[in-house]
């Protein structure tokens, strides 16, 4: 059934010149819609569900273009409403000229909102509709392939499963609680506590891809530190293979920090070239390196660079703002040292590498991606992709750890199951079975326009 009686309309294809361009139509009246304009062997409205039709688009007598009308009839389309799709040719002031002849008859669709009414017409859940999102985004190999395990239902059937194990529980808690007083079986105690305990088990396993999938969705985040002329520019130009940083002799060239993206191995890496972490007199200087202290803390790696001294005061003041395990210790211009001298490094688990050379650099892609490896087995078994869904995740755990406290306190099966039901709740929000228009907005705000 159609949740929305108005039409809309959008191109759904990228700015600029090309082959074709697509303008998309939804509602329950687009098809007439476009009829008014269209000039063909047949009318549209006697035209099959997913057929395309030959002819033209014309404002009165006036042909504005030659043009392929695909026709998909609801509830079998992309929003579960009938739906036109117009190909004309890919020139942007032909697609505009047909843009505005529809408007006349209905609306400019807001962002994502041709995916948020097939998330309204029950065509997808919450995280398939995000999925679309991701996938339009999507930067590198690994990001595709989860948008895609998602978009097909990897995330939805992971959560579906553990909320029928939930609800399986409350079932037989309740039934428990309704009978109390008849001559009934009693349930088994362990053997329940046993299955919570599994399900805790499989949500925490669960809340433990959320970091792996943010990195997917959103990229590693690598800072680069080190004192001035310890070639960190460098570096972040052999990473990214171009000439990006300015790269001088002189001290504190970098004064704010650089951002490049980069992909490793089908991962998105992000790599910050940060002004450094020090104490200077020069104001816009000291602008940058504040900016840098806020990276630096949000990334999941840094790079602490040193030629040769060993600059501990820095290390130690950049060990009092992130975990000392997200610190890879970097000697850089190798080259310039003796033998004896760079084993001595290598005791104190430096990366040995050289710009000059090219030695190190690969050692030093590979040990940034050393954490956060993910086979395409766990992409289709289903990974949490957003802040959000991380979030209901460990709402749900908490939940769950009540539940399983009320049972070892005595509490009684209506506090479980009261718990239980809690817990339910919190993962139905992953899949959107409980939403409020602004929480929907904000989601599908982030999606373009044609989408």
């Amino acid at each position: 059934m159609t949740f929305f009686q108005d039409s809309i309309v959008a191109i759904s294809t990228p700015y600029g010149s090309s082959g074709i361009a697509v303008i998309r139509l939804s509602g329950e009246n687009s098809i007439e819609i476009v009829d008014l304009f269209f000039k063909g062997k047949i009318k549209l409205e006697k035209v099959k569900s997913n057929s395309i039709i030959y002819g033209k688009i014309q404002e009165n007598k006036h042909i504005i273009d030659d043009v392929l009308i695909s026709i998909f009839r609801a509830p079998h389309s992309y929003t579960g409403e009938n739906v036109v799709e117009i190909s004309c040719h890919g020139n942007m002031f032909i697609a505009n000229k047909i843009l505005e002849l529809l408007l006349t008859k209905c609306r400019l669709a807001e962002k994502g909102e041709f995916t948020q009414r097939a998330f309204l017409n029950n065509k997808m859940d919450l995280t398939e509709a995000e999925a679309v999102g991701d996938l339009l985004n999507a930067k590198t190999n690994f990001s595709h392939i989860a948008a895609m395990e998602q978009l097909h239902g990897s995330l939805h059937n992971r959560i579906s499963k553990l909320l029928t194990s939930i609800t399986d529980i409350r079932t037989l808690l309740e039934l428990e609680i309704d009978f109390l007083e008849q001559d009934l079986p009693f349930i088994d105690i362990k053997e329940i506590q046993e299955k919570i305990r599994a399900i805790l088990i499989e949500l925490e396993n669960l809340v433990i891809t959320g970091e792996e999938g943010l990195i997917l969705r959103e990229g590693l985040m690598v800072s680069l530190v080190g004192a001035p002329n310890v070639g960190k520019s460098s570096i972040f130009n052999s990473l990214l293979e171009t000439e990006r940083a300015i790269v001088t002799p002189i001290p504190g060239t970098t004064r704010d920090y650089l951002e490049e993206a980069i992909s490793l191995k089908g991962y998105l890496v992000r790599i910050f070239d940060t002004a450094g972490i020090r104490n200077t007199d020069d104001s816009i200087e000291k602008i940058g390196i504040e900016r840098s202290f806020d990276i630096v803390k949000k990334s999941h790696k840094v790079l602490f660079i040193i030629d040769g001294k060993e600059n501990l005061e820095e290390y130690k003041k950049l060990g009092e703002l992130i975990d000392e395990q997200k610190i890879i210790k970097v000697l850089n211009k190798a080259d310039l040292f003796e033998k004896s001298e760079i084993d001595n490094f290598i005791k104190k688990n430096y990366i040995i590498c050289s710009t000059t050379n090219k030695n190190g650099l690969e050692s030093l892609k590979e040990i940034l991606l050393k954490d956060i490896e993910i086979s395409e087995d766990q992409l289709h078994k289903g990974i949490l992709s957003n802040a959000r869904h991380i979030a209901a995740v460990k709402k749900t755990i908490e939940s769950i750890k009540i539940a399983i406290q009320s049972i070892d306190d005595q509490l009684g099966f209506e506090f479980t199951a009261f718990d239980l039901k809690e817990a339910s709740s919190a993962l139905e929000e992953i899949i959107g079975i409980v939403s409020t228009d602004d929480f929907l907005n904000k989601i599908f705000d982030n999606f373009c326009i044609g989408k």
